[in-house]
């Protein structure tokens, strides 16, 4: 396998992108965690509420546009390396929409 330094670039854009999923994860387990009782006492009359509806991805406008505009990016730079596109200077740069999508697409996933 040919490891140019695009595909350098786009791998550390992906592994970034994992690294803020995994952090984002991580905070949420830390917020839906079991708080411990104050009393051991039950109350009745107060039934037990379910929590929140659990999801990552933003409910904000503004990330879900660049998320979406980070999705096409990725799908301009793969179709850059496959040559689909008749580009053939950005066929070269193939990794800097990959790589740039891929980071804008993590804008789609908030704490």
């Amino acid at each position: 396998m040919n490891i140019d330094p695009g595909l350098v670039i786009v791998i550390v854009a992906v592994l970034i992108f994992y690294l803020r999923l995994i952090v984002l994860q991580r905070q949420r387990a830390k917020q839906l965690a079991p708080k411990p009782a104050a009393s051991k006492k039950k109350v009745k009359g107060h039934p037990i509420t379910p929590g929140a509806p659990y999801t990552i991805i933003t409910q904000n406008r503004r990330d879900r546009v660049i998320g979406i505009v980070g999705a096409v990016a990725i799908l301009v730079g793969i179709f850059l390396n496959l040559g689909l596109l008749p580009f053939p200077l950005a066929q070269t740069y193939w990794w800097l929409p990959t790589a740039l999508g891929i980071v804008a697409f993590s804008w789609l996933f908030s704490p």
